[in-house]
């Protein structure tokens, strides 16, 4: 047994095209309210993992709803001892979470299945991201039928489209 081997674990993503990040159309310095804690958190609500759909409000950061500006978690994991991103995820009671606003044509990649990520099968209802692969034929390139994360993990590829 490696000593990873007894590091949590956590669902991610894998920033492909987030342009809110180039002008700065991040939020960097809110809490998660503590009423929204059970819907965006993970492990009794120590967590925020990449990839959480959600929106701010005067609480703080809360699950989103339609009308709402959409924001995705991304923080950078700075993990200089393992490379892998599934050990890493935003420990809410040490950091604050960034939010970055998505901006239609935002792409990114996530693992597992749409129920494992925070708010993203809410928005995907809504019809403002859609799951896209070459099958769909979004595109004649072939980089919407990669379905490996960096890792090797599984992988899906999302299109932010907004409404």
């Amino acid at each position: 047994m490696a000593l990873y081997d007894l590091l949590p674990t956590f669902h991610y993503i894998e920033a492909n095209n987030l342009k809110a990040l180039l002008p700065g159309f991040v939020v960097a310095q809110m809490e998660v309210a503590e009423s929204a804690k059970s819907a965006l958190c993970v492990q009794d609500g120590k967590f925020i993992e990449n990839g959480t759909i959600c929106t701010i409000s005067e609480e703080g950061i809360v699950a989103w709803s339609e009308g709402k500006p959409m924001f995705m978690v991304y923080n950078d994991p700075l993990n200089t001892i393992f490379n892998d991103d599934k050990y890493y995820a935003t420990e809410i009671a040490n950091e604050n979470p960034r939010l970055v606003l998505l901006i239609p044509g935002d792409e990114w990649m996530a693992d597992g299945e749409v129920a494992d990520h925070k708010g993203l099968q809410a928005a995907i209802t809504a019809g403002m991201i859609k799951e896209v692969s070459s099958a769909n034929g979004q595109s004649a390139d072939d980089w919407f039928g990669v379905d490996t994360m960096p890792n090797g993990d599984a992988g899906k590829h999302y299109l932010f489209i907004g409404k």
